[in-house]
C-alpha cells in the first residue's frame, strides 16, 4: 500500500508499518514544535531511530517480541534537555492519528491509535512524576 492509495485497508504487518511510521516521522520532521526536538535536541539518527520504532509498534500490534528498549528512560533523558509538556505530547498524538487515518482503516489501526494515546499519557505522566523529585529545567 503506498501513502497515495484511495483505499485504505488495516495495518497487517512489518510493511504497513515501516509506511506508517515513515509518514508519521516525515510530518514530525516538518513540524515546527516536534520536529526540532527530534532533529535538534535528540539528534536522532533517522536510520538507527525508523527500524526501532518499527519493532516497538510490531511488537505492540502482533506480539513479536522484536522490540528491545525503554521508551520512557529516552523520554526522561530528554525531559532534562528540552520541554515535555502536555501540548507536545499532544501535537504527537495529533500527528500520530492523522497519518494513521490518512493511510489506514481498520481493528489494528484503531489499536495501535489507542496505544498511542496510552503511551504518551504514561510517558507524560512518569515525567511529571519524575519532575517533582528534581527542579525541571523546563516545564513538563
Amino acid at each position: 500500500m503506498t501513502e497515495h492509495s484511495t483505499e485504505r485497508g488495516d495495518i497487517l504487518g512489518r510493511t504497513e508499518i515501516e509506511t506508517l511510521v515513515g509518514a508519521f516521522y516525515t510530518a514530525v520532521r516538518k513540524d515546527t514544535a516536534l520536529g526540532p526536538v527530534f532533529d535538534q535536541v535528540a539528534k536522532v539518527d533517522w536510520r538507527e531511530h525508523l527500524p526501532k520504532i518499527c519493532d516497538f509498534w510490531e511488537t505492540v500490534l502482533f506480539r513479536t517480541g522484536g522490540y528491545r528498549g525503554s521508551p520512557l528512560a529516552v523520554h526522561l533523558k530528554l525531559a532534562l534537555e528540552t520541554r515535555m509538556d502536555r501540548p507536545m505530547f499532544d501535537r504527537w498524538l495529533e500527528l500520530f492519528k492523522a497519518a494513521a487515518d490518512r493511510l489506514f482503516a481498520g481493528p489494528n489501526t484503531e489499536h495501535i491509535k489507542a496505544v498511542a494515546v496510552d503511551m504518551a499519557h504514561v510517558i507524560h505522566s512518569r515525567l511529571r512524576e519524575a519532575s517533582m523529585f528534581r527542579p525541571p529545567a523546563f516545564p513538563l
